[in-house]
């Protein structure tokens, strides 16, 4: 095994900026600090290393479950940084930080809800939805925020529907959502207790009169599962926190990025609006291209382990940087351009919904919509344009995530 060949010592102090960028002219693994953290990390830059990290059973994310790591926690750097008091942060680590058995047990609990067919059956409504929103939009609005005018309430829309959140309460919970991504320290603890307390009111509403959503089928499979499997009231909230959370902002910055990458390649828009069959494969393009996600939790290694002729010692995290690997030009021929007619070799796919046991549940559902969108945006409408200058587009850091967009304001 080799050593490192970027010190310990000095780790590359990284901005959002260069998070977003790390796929160029770098090695395998770069010694590196996140944006709002202490902890020196690995971050993974190479396709094949990164689906390695995403994979193997040698990793895990919960830092605890690594016996004599003396290093910090990543994940719990920036929730200090971010001012999350410690009994909100179950909402955004229960799913997402747990490895192995208890991982299990909990996905499987949500896995019927977002089942192929029950997706698939989605798709008549979601298409009303985006049909109403580009309709109201092109008579009413000369201009409009593609994000919070379109995106936003799509993906509200949607992933209520799918949890059973009452359609006139939509707008609020898309609210509450909004004042927990502020970061203002005013609005985002008091949008987890409003939001909390909501699903809190929904499951003994499900409990009384169950139906076809996801909040009944927590209620009916929790009640159905051995004992040691079933789940906690306070876990059955902070599941659908999560899911609301995560079935809202990745997909909505998503289909913003995707028709601003579009916008900027006139030409692959004008080959798809030409072979409109090309959609689905344009997509899978489009997210490997953005990879609206683009840095993925850290995971600890248990062990030493080399990886990309470098040795990770017990108790030190590797960080995937998603877009790096999405980018890798070893794998993805003309990594850096926009193709939509790219076929990805078998098993050579892109990573934009991570890898493994951890792999995003919403794939599907997040696929199926981006296909409506544009469907309905940039193929049955030839005259979405940007209403600002290119260069006046903004986008905003997330602690360890990257950059998304602020607005996106266009015009039919």
């Amino acid at each position: 095994m080799t050593e490192p060949t970027a010190p310990a010592a000095t780790p590359l102090e990284l901005t959002h900026a260069q998070l977003d960028d790390a796929s160029h002219g770098h090695p395998p693994l770069i010694r590196a600090t996140l944006p709002q953290t202490r902890t020196p990390i690995w971050l993974a830059t190479r396709y094949d290393v990164v689906k390695t990290v995403l994979g193997d059973g040698r990793f895990v994310r919960d830092l605890a479950k690594v016996p004599g790591a003396q290093g910090g926690d990543v994940g719990a750097e920036l929730l200090d940084d971010a001012g999350l008091p410690a009994e909100y942060r179950r909402y955004l680590e229960i799913l997402v930080m747990v490895d192995g058995p208890e991982h299990t047990r909990l996905r499987t609990h949500v896995m019927r809800a977002f089942a192929p067919r029950r997706i698939a059956a989605l798709r008549p409504r979601i298409e009303c939805v985006a049909q109403r929103l580009t309709d109201e939009l092109a008579a009413t609005e000369t201009e409009f925020d593609l994000l919070h005018a379109f995106a936003y309430p799509l993906m509200t829309n949607v992933i209520c529907e799918i949890i059973g959140v009452e359609e006139a309460d939509r707008p609020k919970v898309g609210g509450w959502i909004r004042d927990y991504e502020s970061g203002e320290p005013g609005r985002f603890v008091a949008g987890i207790d409003r939001l909390a307390g909501y699903v809190d009111a929904l499951l003994d509403r499900r409990a009384a009169a169950p139906a076809e959503d996801l909040a009944s089928d927590l209620l009916r499979s929790s009640a159905q599962a051995q004992d040691g499997q079933r789940l906690s009231r306070q876990e059955m909230i902070a599941l659908v926190f999560l899911l609301i959370n995560t079935g809202i902002a990745p997909p909505a910055f998503f289909v913003t990025d995707a028709v601003l990458a579009l916008l900027d390649h006139p030409r692959q828009l004008a080959r798809l609006r030409a072979e409109p069959d090309l959609l689905p494969r344009a997509v899978q393009e489009l997210l490997r291209h953005v990879s609206t996600v683009r840095i993925g939790a850290t995971l600890y290694a248990t062990e030493d382990v080399e990886l990309g002729g470098v040795l990770v010692r017990r108790g030190e995290g590797v960080t995937s940087a998603l877009l790096a690997a999405n980018r890798d030009p070893a794998v993805f021929a003309g990594a850096d351009h926009l193709d939509l007619t790219r076929d990805a070799a078998p098993g050579a796919g892109h990573v934009a919904y991570g890898h493994g046991a951890h792999r995003c549940i919403g794939a599907a559902l997040a696929t199926l919509q981006s296909e409506v969108v544009l469907d309905r945006l940039l193929l049955r409408r030839d005259t979405l344009t940007l209403a600002v200058d290119r260069d006046a587009l903004a986008r905003i850091g997330f602690p360890g995530e990257g950059t998304f967009p602020l607005t996106l304001p266009v015009h039919f």
